[in-house]
């Protein structure tokens, strides 16, 4: 069993059963004995394409050849595959099938292989001239005589060489070709092919692809003969000429010149493609081109219709340009409507990787409750060892008590009373004296000269402080948080650094050492100050458990606006990752500090930065001409308009400084690239 990768093969006759006799395409088959080796196949696709359909069969293999069954075969009430085909070949060629082919007499005393295909696809047909030349061919087409020896419809007619015709004929009644009504000789549409698309060319005129062909766009031409077109172009050139004459000597004043000069000087639309073709034939003579300057440049109603075609031509590009921008237009409308389709199938996985998170949290949540209920166990496993000694502790402080109010009451009994009921009764903490904004601004150029940071980013820092959360990232920056939130508040300061065991607001509250609950205290007691709140090592803990929670409560009033927060992120050891979610309520900006410096001394409470409707007008104008995302211009406008009177010189390093806020927006929503990005995602690379 032999095989040859692709082949084009020739369907002679119809058999039963889905079969057919087919044989190989091949010029030097066809041109020397008059036929090829025929082969049977059982195809019922090839069998469908009915006789004298050509097919590019690829896995063409040699079978044993195909016998009929020798059972009879019961009538089906349904058409059969041969009556299919019959029908089918009724509709492309034009009439029935004929069993009785002339092939069948060559091929009687033939042995008949038996072949498979393993792809078969049909390929087009043309008809080319067989022996009288293309000429002979385009005669034969104007007159309806170009016959041609296939039953089926051919694809193409080849009018010259590698130009084609593939619409404007018909296959008449009597199987011949002809041009359809409505096709002119001289604005034939013709293609060519786009590319290269091997072709067989058979002794009967028949030319077969050997694939499916590309045309190029249709393109109207003259297809009558050389001596057609020289006698038109012969006949215009007369015409010009009397035209050109009658012109010359003004209006003509004899009826019968009048009627010649008039049908001279003026076409109909058939002879328009006529004049097309005799003008590009005339186009080497002298005398139309010595005799058409004068006719254009005497005759004003020549003039005037050029500028009514140019007109025209104008309209009709104008609506050509029209309708293929509406193609394109559709074509990116099916883009978009794909693109949307595609869109909506990545939110929708998003929304299971989302839900997926939503899972994997809560496990989470899961077993930090059980860590954390363990830890409680041990602790009260350690309490319950230590209960004894803290017991004897306490009584020896319950008497030590009763001997120190003895020893009072000898002295005095009301001053014990006193400071007994002023113990019991603690006040709020009050802060002190508000400082002038000159000291406040020494404070603030002794800070950036103590931590290393610059005044424009110590300032943004600053006024961010009772927005969002700015954090510093680098070495030493949990210092230098903690040096200027002891600056600006004090010892009423809180200072609270992260771990992995601070999950939750509430264990940040529990954490007395730090001194958040005094902080808040002391803010909403005192809401001319800002009362600040260090949080250093942000990224050691899940802040993302808190975070939030912190800044939201304060932005819709259940904590004090005039807390102010700072924070620090490190660069080493264990560190946990920050989601997406959180990193939009953080602002950071680089900052290092290897040596220990002294600290700023605090002078007194701040107050809270207020807009100065002085300065406002001066940030916009800055702003405007920076780079500046129009959702953000208002929101920097007013953080710059609250920098201190003595520093608005400064405005446009500030200004500069709280740009970098729109660096990280795009990083954290948009991904670019950012260099502190990497401090807070993606860890562990």
């Amino acid at each position: 069993m032999s095989g040859s990768p692709s082949s084009i093969y020739h369907v002679r006759q119809l058999v039963d059963n889905d079969g057919a006799i087919v044989t190989e395409v091949s010029e030097e088959a066809e041109s020397s004995s008059g036929y090829a080796q025929p082969k049977e196949v059982r195809n019922a696709k090839v069998r469908l394409g009915g006789v004298d359909s050509f097919w590019l069969a690829t896995n063409v293999k040699t079978e044993r050849k195909f016998l009929p069954s020798a059972k009879p075969v019961a009538p089906s009430p349904f058409p059969s595959a041969s009556a299919t085909s019959s029908l089918i070949g009724r509709m492309k060629g034009g009439g029935g099938l004929d069993f009785t082919s002339p092939f069948s007499d060559t091929a009687k005393n033939v042995k008949i292989e038996g072949v498979s295909f393993g792809a078969a696809i049909r390929v087009p047909i043309a008809i080319g001239p067989s022996g009288g030349g293309h000429e002979q061919l385009v005669r034969d087409l104007r007159e309806g005589k170009l016959s041609v020896e296939v039953r089926n419809t051919v694809d193409a007619i080849e009018v010259k060489p590698s130009v084609y015709m593939v619409s404007g004929f018909v296959r008449l009644s009597n199987g011949h070709y002809g041009f359809a009504p409505e096709t002119r000789v001289r604005a034939v549409p013709t293609v060519s092919v786009v590319g290269n698309v091997g072709t067989t060319r058979l002794p009967s005129g028949i030319l077969v692809f050997g694939a499916q062909v590309k045309w190029s766009a249709e393109a109207p031409m003259d297809l009558r003969s050389d001596d057609e077109i020289l006698a038109s172009a012969e006949d215009w050139l007369t015409r010009v000429q009397v035209a050109a004459s009658l012109a010359g000597n003004g209006t003509p004043q004899d009826p019968a010149e009048l009627l010649r000069a008039f049908a001279a000087a003026s076409v109909s639309a058939e002879e328009r493609d006529d004049l097309e073709s005799a003008v590009r034939a005339l186009s080497g003579r002298s005398e139309l081109l010595d005799l058409l300057p004068k006719l254009l440049a005497n005759d004003e109603g020549w003039r005037e219709r050029r500028r009514t075609f140019e007109h025209a031509e104008e309209d009709r590009l104008r609506a050509e340009i029209r309708t293929r921008v509406g193609e394109q237009f559709e074509q990116e409308s099916s883009r978009l409507a794909e693109l949307r389709e595609q869109v909506l199938d990545a939110e929708g996985r998003l929304a299971t990787i989302s839900h997926r998170e939503v899972l994997l949290r809560n496990e989470t949540e899961q077993h930090n409750s059980r860590l954390k209920d363990r830890i409680t166990e041990a602790a009260r496993e350690v309490g319950s060892a230590t209960l004894d000694a803290t017991e004897k502790l306490r009584q020896e402080v319950a008497q030590l008590r009763g001997e120190l109010e003895r020893a009072a009451e000898s002295t005095s009994s009301v001053p014990v009373r006193e400071e007994t009921a002023g113990a019991s009764a603690p006040s709020v903490r009050q802060l002190p004296a508000v400082v002038t904004e000159s000291d406040r601004v020494h404070a603030l150029r002794e800070l950036a000269s103590s931590t290393g940071i610059s005044l424009a980013d110590l300032v943004a820092i600053v006024l961010h402080s009772t927005e969002d959360v700015p954090v510093l990232v680098g070495d030493g920056s949990a210092g230098i948080v903690a040096d200027i939130a002891t600056a600006i508040g004090g010892d009423i300061a809180a200072i609270f650094f992260c771990g992995p065991t601070f999950v939750s607001f509430a264990d940040l509250m529990r954490d007395e050492a730090a001194g958040l609950p005094r902080a808040i205290e002391a803010a909403e007691a005192n809401p001319g100050a800002i009362v600040p709140v260090a949080l250093c090592g942000l990224t050691s803990g899940p802040c993302e458990y808190w975070l939030p929670q912190l800044v939201e409560m304060r932005r819709v009033g259940r904590l004090p606006s005039n807390l102010a927060l700072f924070a620090s992120a490190g660069t080493d050891g264990l560190r946990v990752s920050v989601p997406k979610s959180v990193l939009r309520y953080l602002f950071p900006i680089a900052s290092s500090r290897t040596e220990a410096t002294a600290k700023t001394e605090h002078l007194g409470s701040w107050k809270p930065f207020a807009t100065d409707p002085a300065l406002i007008q001066n940030a916009i104008r800055i702003l405007r001409g920076k780079s500046v995302e129009p959702a953000l211009v208002g929101r920097l406008a007013d953080l710059l308009a609250r920098v201190p009177k003595a520093m608005a010189d400064e405005q446009v390093e500030f200004a500069n400084a709280l740009l970098g806020e729109q660096k990280w927006i795009a990083a954290w929503r948009d991904g670019a690239d950012h260099d502190l990005m990497q401090h807070f995602q993606n860890l562990g690379n």
